[in-house]
């Protein structure tokens, strides 16, 4: 019995840190300048070619050159697209090798990143919880009134701030928001609680001033257009205070009894004398123009005076 040695040759693949190809790049060869030569005769009665736009012969004629011209290019495309194919067949198949190479680097750092993620967010919160507390703690008055994520800045939930740094500037934010809620709270303020609350959202003393600016412009704007509203209604003739008309003689209708005694007379005819109450409530400025009103309604001899506690 005879053996016969089998020889066995392995290659050994030593690792490399680095990507090295050696590539030789195509050689083509080719009849370009002869097509091309051919093409230029082809197309020679074309070049400079016109058409009678009004004449559907030659139309019907050009659309027939141009399919002719279509037939002469598609070989040529048809070819061209082959030997691109054949061409970067070696390219497609290397790049595919190389990005099975990179794409096992992307995985394998995709893995670290979710924990590296995972990590920073549970030291996020628990910076947070600790600054929440503390903010509990030294907040005092204002605990209540601004929430502490208008306090929080989002660099103190950072590795890179020290806790120490973070806590500091943590009560210097609080000792600036106690002074402010403190001074809004002394001041005089026609809508406290819109300004505080906007105070408490912001931390803007002064936008929150602002805002108190505003809403009392809004108030006298609103005011004057009920003051405006209540004139008009004068001028159209209140219902309490109506102009009849009764056999030729105009007078004014009494709402109560009072003090005063008006005299209306229109066109010469025979005047009554009657009496009017009114109450109103509103600036001097408007009881002037109540006086106005009355008085271009040809009613004379009415006194507006103030029974309270007049302002000017």
């Amino acid at each position: 019995m005879s053996s016969e040695a089998v020889e066995v040759t392995a290659e050994v693949i030593e690792p490399s840190n680095a990507l090295e190809v050696v590539y030789t790049p195509a050689v083509f060869s080719d009849n370009l300048a002869a097509l091309e030569a051919y093409v230029d005769q082809q197309i020679a009665p074309y070049i400079g070619a016109q058409i009678n736009p009004a004449d559907y012969d030659q139309v019907k004629q050009a659309r027939k050159c141009m399919a002719d011209l279509n037939k002469l290019k598609e070989p040529i495309e048809a070819e061209r697209k082959r030997v691109k194919r054949e061409y970067e067949a070696p390219l497609k198949l290397f790049e595919g090798k190389v990005k099975g190479i990179t794409s096992k680097i992307d995985q394998a750092r995709a893995d670290l990143k979710a924990q590296v993620d995972e990590a920073d967010a549970r030291f996020k919160e628990s910076r947070r919880d600790m600054l929440a507390e503390e903010y509990e703690g030294c907040a005092g008055a204002i605990v209540d009134v601004i929430p502490f994520a208008a306090i929080l800045e989002d660099g103190w939930l950072n590795r890179s701030t020290p806790e120490t740094k973070a806590v500091n500037e943590l009560y210097e934010k609080v000792e600036s928001a106690l002074k402010g809620y403190r001074a809004l709270e002394s001041k005089q303020l026609a809508h406290k609680d819109e300004v505080v609350k906007h105070y408490a959202d912001t931390l803007d003393l002064v936008s929150a001033l602002e805002l108190e600016d505003e809403l009392n412009e809004r108030d006298r704007e609103m005011a004057e257009f009920k003051a405006a509203q209540a004139a008009v209604a004068i001028e159209e003739v209140d219902p309490a205070v109506t102009a009849h008309a009764t056999g030729g003689s105009v007078f004014v209708a009494d709402r109560a009894e009072g003090p005063a005694t008006i005299t209306a007379d229109r066109g010469g005819a025979e005047a009554f004398a009657w009496h009017l109450s009114m109450d109103f409530e509103g600036s001097r400025e408007f009881a002037q123009r109540v006086g106005s009103t009355l008085k271009a309604m040809g009613i004379s001899g009415a006194t507006i005076k103030c029974t309270g506690v007049c302002h000017g």
